[in-house]
């Protein structure tokens, strides 16, 4: 038999495999071996067909490579599916994962920096100090030109101690002393300082001026009082003595009326005496006005004595208050003085380091409330502040976990490192630029650099903080997007 009998002389049944087969690629390669002999021998070799009618050579060939069964191919497809999807569908839905809200932030000292200013303008004298120099509280870091405040404190002294000095002036006025006592501290810094000295001693003769013009005028209006007085009794007795004499002259004429009617006495001598009447009547009439126009001088004059003293009292008394406000106006510019030259050394209020220096020429005029330096704290904890977007804001609260990550270390020097939220802003934070956040501050554990004595913290590190929420599964991380898509369809 030739070989291409030989070959097909046992074929295979449909749906079996023979044991002795070869594997489908080499299988594959023996049959197309043959194809290619069968086309090139020469037609006497083939024999011919039997009685039995046989399968083409193409039938021969997709019986050899015939495929599986489309069913058994879907039950393989599922069952890979199936352990594809059953252990995937466990773990998204029994494993949980913490939902983190991400903020940037950086190291801070716990107290902050703390800005040096001044209080009031001033001009620098010298910087004692230099950048990233570390100092100690109460220690000097600058020296101010105190030009200005010696003045301004020389003045208020001066004013002060005058005031004083004035003040007690007035007090031993109002109470009609005659001799002027300043008070024994007053006297102590005149006897300290020849300046307040002058003082006293002008308070001094003023007092002694004061009263001998008050005296002058109380003296002068007593002698017009007294001269009224005078003018008065004067006056009264010229009525009284004009009021006899016209009581005589009226006697007289009612006697010789009584003679001239019996014809012993002549009329010319009755009119005389008729006419004296008339005169003494009008000269007593003239004394008692004139008694009238004295007592009213002396009242008036008696009035004037009591103005005099109303007038050196009212006096006295606004000039004591205007004094006494004006002294204590200069005890405090006198105190607020010497603070500014107790201030000539700035100190720094607690120890640290020194940063951002912005005045360094001696000479440079500083205004009130312009920062000099920064002192960065040197024993103060180091705490995280950072930002949170305000669209996360519900999502943090005070005692939540986060994980820090110092992003100045490599993750293999330093991972990510537990902490607490400690701060959370109670009002939203807009800036310059017109972003908004919210301000957080959060602190290491305790126990999380106890493995890294190597790592050290500085103030200004970047850090990212991943703030921990709840727990979900990924089953609801891609659900939730889904429900709320949905939500929101509906809404519309």
């Amino acid at each position: 038999m030739s070989p291409i009998s030989a070959s097909f002389s046992a074929p295979a049944e449909p749906g079996r495999r023979s044991r002795s087969a070869p594997k489908p690629p080499r299988r594959r390669a023996i049959l197309q071996q043959l194809v290619e002999r069968a086309a090139t021998a020469p037609a006497a070799a083939i024999p011919l067909p039997s009685p039995s009618p046989r399968p083409s050579l193409e039938a021969q060939l997709e019986g050899a490579i015939r495929t599986p069964p489309v069913g058994r191919l879907t039950r393989q497809a599922l069952l890979v599916l199936a352990l594809t999807l059953l252990p995937l569908g466990g773990w998204a839905t029994m494993t949980t994962i913490e939902q983190a809200v991400l903020g940037q932030g950086q190291l801070i000292p716990e107290g902050k920096r703390k800005t040096v200013t001044l209080l009031e303008p001033g001009i620098l004298k010298r910087l004692l100090v230099k950048e990233g120099a570390l100092v100690q509280a109460g220690q000097a870091i600058a020296q101010m030109d105190v030009t200005l405040a010696e003045a301004s404190a020389d003045q208020a002294r001066a004013a002060y101690w005058s005031g004083r000095a004035r003040a007690a002036r007035l007090r031993a006025e109002q109470e009609d002393q005659r001799v002027l006592a300043f008070p024994e501290d007053v006297v102590a810094a005149a006897k300290a300082d020849p300046a307040i000295e002058v003082f006293l001693k002008a308070e001094q003769s003023l007092f002694a001026a004061r009263w001998a013009n008050y005296d002058a005028s109380i003296a002068a209006q007593e002698r017009q009082i007294a001269q009224a007085r005078e003018q008065v009794a004067g006056a009264r007795a010229m009525k009284e003595g004009a009021e006899l004499q016209v009581k005589s002259a009226r006697d007289q004429i009612a006697g010789l009326a009584r003679l001239l009617a019996q014809g012993y006495a002549s009329r010319f001598t009755v009119m005389e005496l008729q006419r004296q009447e008339a005169s003494l009547a009008a000269t007593a009439s003239a004394s008692a006005s004139q008694e009238v126009q004295y007592r009213e001088a002396m009242v008036q004059g008696e009035k004037h004595l009591v103005g005099l003293r109303y007038t050196r009292l009212s006096e006295i008394g606004t000039d004591l208050q205007t004094t006494e406000a004006a002294v204590a106006q200069a005890q405090q510019q006198l105190r607020a003085a010497r603070d500014v030259l107790n201030r000539r050394e700035l100190v720094a209020p607690e120890a640290g380091r020194v940063t951002n220096i912005q005045a360094f020429t001696p000479g440079s005029s500083i205004a009130a409330g312009q920062p000099i330096l920064d002192l960065v704290p040197a024993e103060d904890r180091l705490v995280v502040e950072g930002q949170i977007l305000p669209t996360d804001i519900e999502q943090v609260a005070v005692g939540q976990r986060a994980n820090l990550r110092l992003t100045a270390y490599r993750m293999r020097e330093l991972p990510v490192l537990p902490g607490r939220v400690t701060l959370v802003s109670p009002d939203i934070v807009t800036v310059q630029s017109g972003n908004q956040y919210y301000t957080i501050r959060a602190e290491l554990e305790p126990e999380a650099l106890e493995r890294f004595h190597e790592a050290r913290l500085f103030a200004g590190m970047p850090v990212e903080i991943y703030v921990l929420g709840e727990k979900r599964t990924p089953l609801s991380y891609l659900w939730t997007p889904v429900r709320h898509a949905a939500r929101r369809a509906f809404r519309d």
